[in-house]
């Protein structure tokens, strides 16, 4: 939901009179969905790991990283990164309750060393898809948002290169394997100051 064709659109009516106070929807007929199925992806599927506002940021980071690697139906990719749009309040909260997850996301920061941990939960099965209803399921990336900016010019990239993690001054963006060998110790570990005032 979320096509604004004219005023009387069913997403306007949502936020008007229906109590509904943040919802992610196409600004236009949709045919591909990589951004829509994605925000489910992050959002449901990883319950109470990421706010509304998290996993639609988490997702469209996943989609640009997609396009600057070559990887999907780029025709596809660049049809939703402009297409989807955030409805709504951002600053209000709204989160699934905790829940079981595929994987586990762990940051521990000693002064400016950063290590992040991704700790399988269901053994080879823990990186696949939960659900393949829809198109453009599963397969993002793992994204952890840091708790403090960091000077993102600045990092040192101490262990994990082979996993190829985009790390800027807000998150850490690991792209997914695919398959889980649960033997692996999957982390990222990084030297970064702390972002300049």
């Amino acid at each position: 939901m979320g096509h604004i064709d004219g005023p009387d659109a069913m997403a306007l009516a949502w936020l008007h009179s229906a109590g509904v106070r943040q919802m992610v929807g196409y600004t236009v007929p949709i045919w591909f969905g990589y951004a829509g199925w994605g925000c489910l992806d992050y959002f449901v599927e990883q319950p109470g790991r990421y706010s509304l506002v998290e996993a639609f940021f988490a997702n469209q980071r996943a989609l640009i990283d997609s396009l600057e690697h070559g990887v999907g139906n780029e025709r596809g990719l660049r049809f939703d990164k402009n297409a989807v749009a955030f409805y709504g309040d951002p600053g209000w909260e709204a989160r699934m309750a905790d829940g079981p997850r595929a994987f586990e996301l762990t940051l521990a920061v000693d002064d400016d060393l950063h290590t992040l941990t991704v700790t399988p939960n269901r053994g080879e099965e823990s990186f696949a898809p939960i659900c393949t209803n829809g198109s453009q399921r599963g397969g993002r990336p793992f994204v952890y948002m840091l708790p403090r900016r960091i000077d993102a010019g600045g990092v040192q990239l101490v262990e994990g290169a082979d996993l190829e993690p985009v790390i800027a001054d807000d998150f850490i963006l690991v792209p997914n394997p695919g398959r889980c060998d649960p033997a692996r110790t999957y982390r990222v570990a990084f030297r970064a100051p702390a972002a300049r005032r």
